[in-house]
């Protein structure tokens, strides 16, 4: 059906939301909402549908299980929050999805489909009388409100090295620490200074030191992972299991000397350049405009953040950085899981 109406509804659900995009042409505005209307507050959950589902997910787990990459994730996941909802993977084990049926998938949806949690945005053809009227027929439906949202959490306290065993010819690292909230005054800073420092590309410190200087990854990066009830910064990279040592001490270094130098000005003005240039490439189009008014009323941040965002990058000083730098980056406080069989690591 919605294939005759050109209507495309996407579904998603991660660490904190269900996630639902909807495009639709104008001339088939009704059909097309009252088609997204029974998904979100009819589903059928038919057995049919279900082991076709239960059995693609089973086999991403299972992808999983040989992905070194996903298994230094699940691993640093594991030892940041333990048993939190944040330990835990997204799709589950084989052992939780075997154990699940229809009737357990109406009971979830009843609880994470709820009014009082939905953030909107919508962009087109269509005015904000015509939207009000719209939005009730399409969600007046869902229950009012679902259960207690898990408690804010911090990272544990782990630190150093943990190595998983996997039979390659390189080692994949994840490395990181707690982070800064979305919702910090320094998480503008924090981003800026991230840039400079593992996620500018090839102007990149840790980018230079690790691979332009030493040819010890064809790839290293960090970022910042604000969880809306948790925050982490991450970075990773892949190295041979001869070098891996050598590329987690250069990491340490960097980390180490950003927080106790900051940057230059010259590297500064380089990030403001970029970061600001690259903002407005994000506006591409109608379905990219709609995803970030929804992220920015989940993140808490003002409907006019589009329009002051460059100006705040803008503000930012060295003396912000240093002190920002010197405040959220604990060299020692480190943990790097990897994945592989480095040599010279315990």
């Amino acid at each position: 059906k919605s294939e005759e109406l050109a209507a495309r509804f996407r579904f998603d659900s991660g660490r904190d939301t269900v996630s639902v995009s909807a495009q639709m042409l104008t001339e088939n505005l009704d059909e097309s909402v009252e088609l997204l209307r029974l998904a979100l507050n009819e589903p059928t959950f038919s057995e049919v549908a279900f082991q076709r589902v239960q059995q693609q997910v089973a086999s991403i787990i299972r992808s999983n299980e040989t992905d070194p990459n996903q298994i230094a994730s699940a691993t640093f996941r594991e030892l940041a929050f333990g048993n939190h909802p944040y330990g835990r993977p997204v799709e589950g084990t084989l052992e939780s999805l075997a154990s699940l049926t229809p009737d357990i998938l109406r009971q979830a949806h009843q609880r994470a489909l709820v009014r009082s949690r939905v953030f909107i945005g919508v962009v087109g053809d269509i005015t904000p009388a015509e939207l009000g009227p719209l939005l009730d027929s399409l969600l007046g439906d869902l229950p009012a409100d679902g259960p207690e949202i898990p408690e804010a959490v911090e990272m544990a306290p782990e630190s150093g090295l943990r190595i998983v065993d996997f039979q390659s010819p390189q080692s994949v690292a994840i490395f990181g620490h707690q982070g800064i909230a979305r919702d910090d005054p320094d998480y503008i800073p924090a981003y800026v200074m991230n840039h400079i420092l593992g996620d500018g590309g090839f102007s990149a410190r840790l980018t230079q030191e690790v691979r332009e200087k030493r040819g010890l990854s064809y790839g290293v990066s960090s970022f910042l992972s604000p969880f809306d009830q948790a925050a982490l910064y991450l970075g990773s990279f892949a190295s041979g299991n001869e070098t891996m040592a050598q590329a987690i001490e250069v990491v340490r270094a960097e980390w180490a000397k950003m927080a106790s130098e900051g940057v230059t000005e010259d590297e500064l003005a380089a990030a403001k350049q970029y970061l600001t240039g690259a903002y407005p490439l994000r506006f591409s189009g109608n379905a990219a405009i709609a995803g970030i008014l929804a992220g920015l009323q989940f993140a808490g941040l003002p409907i006019d953040y589009p329009a002051t965002r460059n100006a705040m990058v803008e503000a930012v000083t060295t003396d912000d950085i240093r002190r920002v730098a010197a405040g959220i980056l604990r060299p020692d406080a480190l943990l790097f899981v990897v994945v592989g069989q480095p040599q010279n690591l315990e």
